[in-house]
């Protein structure tokens, strides 16, 4: 593909009216089969862009990243199809410049930079107030009316087969040394974990990756949501547990009792939580789902070791580890489950340790 992605981008500035040439510098890429670059361009009336280029096939050896899905599924990419969506309905995702519509190639906004995992590094001062916006954000997210543009998410839903696989993932690359009587009884918590976790009343849009490295601050200091192409139907709580129990960053436990506060209050305004249900409901099903996503992420981060050949995302290992340990003591119910895993637990090589 090398000269392809240059006639792909001309299409684009022939169509401004624009002059003159431009080039691209590669930018850190996520854990797929996509490749990002930043395309700046000669004529300054131009702003820049974000090209994403998807490579091939990677037949991958063991099991990748699992979505359900029953039904005829979406027809189309589905970055380009829900991203469209998003956009459309006022939520701040990337525009769309240019598109292959196959997904092979995509032209977006550009963002810029910061992350907010990477902001709040530089001035953890402003933790407050972004993390409100972030739980604002994630609301309007889950109050879209899905069914007036993306009917075929119906199909793709966080049911108990994909729950429970996203627990064997763990098992299968987060575990060392388990086998016999101990492996039996984990996936034994795990078969009946999943079919709590599996019960909701209103399912609602789920990002599957609401978590601080996917989330943008702009100039104008408000948020911007990027890799929103696995979108599925699931509990409002597992995006909420992937934000306040972020592998990444660590938040004090009364931050994450205060933003499980809030974010109930406004998703009870918004009609995207019951209003019978009790703070500590609430604060079960939030314990429960960042039990179980930090399992995955755990697993996740190996397999992408293991499988991809990155282990970039081992030193986040440790930040998985701790946030179970720190939920098998603030929710009574984890502490037998987590206490006949973490002898097993895997551990990231030395130098991958935070």
């Amino acid at each position: 593909m090398g000269g392809d992605w240059k006639a792909f981008v001309g299409e684009w500035v022939a169509r401004q009216g624009a002059t003159g040439g431009f080039d691209r510098t590669p930018l850190a890429g996520d854990a797929s089969n996509r490749q990002y670059f930043r395309v700046r361009f000669s004529d300054p009336d131009l702003p820049t862009a974000i090209l994403m280029q998807k490579n091939a096939g990677e037949g991958f050896k063991k099991s990748e990243e699992a979505v359900s899905a029953t039904g005829e599924g979406p027809p189309g990419d589905p970055f380009i199809l829900v991203g469209r969506f998003l956009r459309e309905r006022g939520l701040p995702v990337p525009a769309l410049y240019h598109v292959r519509e196959d997904g092979s190639l995509l032209l977006q906004e550009d963002l810029g930079d910061h992350t907010l995992f990477g902001w709040l590094a530089c001035d953890p001062e402003e933790t407050d107030t972004l993390t409100d916006k972030a739980l604002s954000l994630l609301v309007r997210l889950q109050k879209i009316a899905w069914q007036e543009g993306l009917p075929w998410i119906s199909g793709r839903t966080f049911n108990r087969e994909l729950i429970r696989w996203e627990f064997e993932h763990f098992v299968e690359y987060g575990l060392a040394g388990v086998s016999g009587e101990a492996q039996a009884r984990i996936r034994e918590d795990f078969d009946r974990e999943s079919e709590l976790l599996a019960k909701v009343d209103r399912p609602v849009p789920v990002h599957r990756d609401y978590h601080s490295r996917n989330l943008m601050v702009r100039e104008d200091g408000e948020l911007g949501l990027i890799d929103f192409q696995d979108l599925l139907l699931g509990s409002p709580f597992y995006d909420l547990a992937s934000f306040l129990f972020d592998a990444y960053r660590t938040l004090p436990m009364e931050r994450i009792r205060h933003g499980l506060s809030l974010y109930r209050d406004m998703a009870i305004r918004e009609g995207v939580l019951p209003p019978v249900l009790s703070p500590d409901a609430a604060a079960a099903s939030l314990f429960r789902h960042a039990f179980q996503r930090n399992l995955k992420a755990c697993g996740r981060f190996f397999y992408i070791a293991d499988v991809k050949g990155n282990p970039s995302f081992l030193s986040s290992v440790d930040g998985t580890h701790k946030n179970l340990e720190r939920l098998a003591g603030a929710f009574p119910d984890l502490a037998p489950v987590y206490e006949r895993l973490r002898p097993f637990l895997r551990m990231p090589p030395e130098g991958q340790k935070v």
